[in-house]
């Protein structure tokens, strides 16, 4: 990545190339399809976008953007660049990192490699899910798939269990609707690639929340376990907070991430 900010008060970015990459595919080697989108921080409305590179695990995408920037302005600015993986059915979020350009001198080129941070968040205490947010704005439809989960922690220290996912539909704090999985038998790391759609109109999607559960289906009990759960939404907080904001910023296209389950 290059930064340089011109003498038309244009700040030059270049994205040159990524390295050692590791996919979402099971196969961590197995190369894929990548982008780059580069936000100009606070606002995150101005936004550009690389081209795909196909199958490659070390993409060069070396190509140039300009955003309108005032020097003045720098020390209040931040470049996030987001790296993800793409295929014909999802964009899945494969690290990030943010560059804050007031720790910069960029009146000159500058020229450095930045670390993407894992957004994997591998390990949770209770297992993860893996799903996708998408909104199409001209049938005000949220959809939500939820692709697979792993490491579920099951109880009674079982090793799989009968595991399904419930998506609740939650608008200031009440529940109004909600979509079932279907359950999955004897599993630790179930795959659902289940589609789930909701009708929201567009302004109402600054006041609803989504709670995606995951539970153990324990039929001889006659009663289900909550294994965790995630809330995304526009008053959510770190990861989910993000994820919401990129579906809304990336119409029509699904957006997926990994999210550590939570009680």
């Amino acid at each position: 990545m290059s930064p340089f900010f011109s003498e038309t008060a244009d700040l030059l970015v270049n994205v040159m190339e990524a390295k050692e990459l590791v996919g979402p595919d099971p196969d961590p080697n197995a190369p894929f399809d990548s982008y780059v989108r580069v936000y100009l921080l606070p606002d995150k409305t101005t936004n550009m976008q690389t081209r795909v590179y196909r199958k490659s695990l070390c993409p060069v995408y070396k190509e140039k953007f300009m955003f309108g920037l005032e020097m003045s302005e720098l020390a209040n600015r931040s470049l996030v660049f987001y790296l993800y993986a793409t295929d014909k059915y999802t964009n899945t979020l494969i690290g990030e990192v943010e560059l804050k350009l007031g720790d910069m001198d960029v009146t000159q080129p500058v020229v450095t490699w930045l670390l993407l941070t894992d957004t994997g968040q591998r390990g949770g205490e209770f297992g993860e899910i893996m799903f996708s947010l998408s909104y199409l704005p001209t049938a005000e439809r949220l959809t939500v798939v939820v692709v697979k989960a792993r490491n579920l922690k099951f109880p009674h220290d079982r090793e799989s269990g009968d595991p399904f996912v419930k998506v609740y539909l939650l608008q200031r704090g009440k529940k109004v609707s909600k979509k079932k999985s279907s359950t999955k038998r004897g599993e630790k790391n179930p795959i659902f690639n289940e589609a789930m759609i909701f009708s929201i109109p567009a302004h109402a999607l600054q006041t609803i929340q989504l709670r995606i559960t995951v539970a153990d289906s324990l039929e001889a009990e006659g009663r289900a376990y909550s294994i965790g759960h995630v809330i995304v939404g526009s008053v959510a907080t770190g990861k989910p907070l993000s994820h919401w904001n990129q579906m809304l910023s990336s119409l029509r296209k699904p957006i997926a991430m990994w999210h550590a389950l939570r009680k």
